[in-house]
This record gives C-alpha cells, sequence and structure tokens, in this order.
C-alpha cells in the first residue's frame, strides 16, 4: 500500500514539475473588480435565493512561482424568503489570499486558492439574525481569459446565515506578460 502512495505522489510531484516549466514570465502586480452573486449555503430559514456581490482585490504574483498573493474587499448579501419577505444577511470582508496559477500568461490560465480574513456581518433587510463580526474562509477556483477576464466559483464560510457560495466574473488590469 506504501508504494502506491509514493508512485502516485511521485507522479503528482512530476506532473506539478512539467507544468511549473511551462511558466511564463508576468508582470508582478495585477488589479481586478469583479461582480457576481451569491447563494446561501446553509439551511438558516426560509428559501434561499440569488443575492449580488462585489470585490475589488489587488494581487501580487510571486516571480519564477506560480503563486500569487493577494488582499481582497468583499460586499455580498445572502438573500432568503421569509415569512412572506426577503431577509438580506450583508457580510463586508478583507481577505488576505493566496492561489495556485496553472499556465499563468497563457490565454487559458487555471487557478485555486484560499483567504482567510475578518468579516461584519449585518442584517440590513428584515430582522432575523445575529449581527457582529468575525473570521471568514473562503476556498475559490476558476479560470482566466486573456489575461484579463477571470471566472471564479467561491465559497465564504463564516457564521450561520451568512455563508454562501458564489460566482463572480471579474476584470484585471496589470499582470500579463511582461515585457
Amino acid at each position: 500500500m506504501c508504494k502506491y502512495c509514493i508512485a502516485i505522489l511521485m507522479t503528482l510531484l512530476s506532473i506539478t514539475n512539467v507544468i511549473a516549466q511551462q511558466k511564463k514570465v508576468v508582470r508582478p502586480f495585477e488589479y481586478e473588480l469583479s461582480f457576481g452573486t451569491t447563494y446561501g449555503s446553509d439551511t438558516y430559514v426560509g428559501s434561499r435565493k440569488i443575492g449580488p456581490a462585489i470585490s475589488m482585490e489587488g494581487r501580487y504574483n510571486i516571480n519564477n512561482s506560480p503563486y500569487d498573493i493577494g488582499l481582497e474587499i468583499y460586499f455580498g448579501s445572502v438573500i432568503r424568503s421569509y415569512q412572506g419577505d426577503d431577509l438580506s444577511n450583508r457580510i463586508a470582508s478583507i481577505s488576505l489570499y493566496s492561489d495556485y496559477n496553472i499556465n499563468r500568461g497563457c490565454n487559458v490560465s487555471y487557478f485555486l486558492g484560499a483567504g482567510i480574513g475578518i468579516a461584519s456581518f449585518d442584517v440590513i433587510l428584515g430582522d432575523y439574525g445575529d449581527e457582529g463580526s468575525g473570521l471568514v474562509f473562503s476556498p475559490r477556483v476558476g479560470v482566466e481569459l486573456h489575461r484579463h477576464i477571470r471566472i471564479t466559483a467561491y465559497s465564504k464560510m463564516a457564521k450561520e446565515g451568512y455563508n454562501s457560495f458564489g460566482l463572480s466574473i471579474g476584470f484585471v488590469l496589470g499582470g500579463g506578460l511582461k515585457k
């Protein structure tokens, strides 16, 4: 059994090395503005509905590495229909992210990563739920097209009633191939 685990690990490491050798040199800084939707991920109360989200992120592409680090400011609302009215729980967060990029600098580049940060929770429509602040964990995966359009699927895990899945499209300035 141990031999199979070592063989699988060695295969994965060799694939990672091949992918890493295909990297192109990109500019160190990029900025993203994204718009998207949220959908409640917990059963909290009522029926879930699609809500809005907007975020801004600055990223630093680590030289000679497939990794980047970024700082994101995020605003989103988890919306539910409850007792005939809409209930909107807003989350505002600032998070530190790190992503692993595959084919960075190419016309189609994939990424996966995670962020951790602090968030403010607020009921902005309706009168059900807790308010306050706390930690937020945010895994994400996506694709960057032509070095300027990012489509991202993400999750915000923080507090009951505020947890959500999301899908966003972002417009990236900067980054791109280094000249």
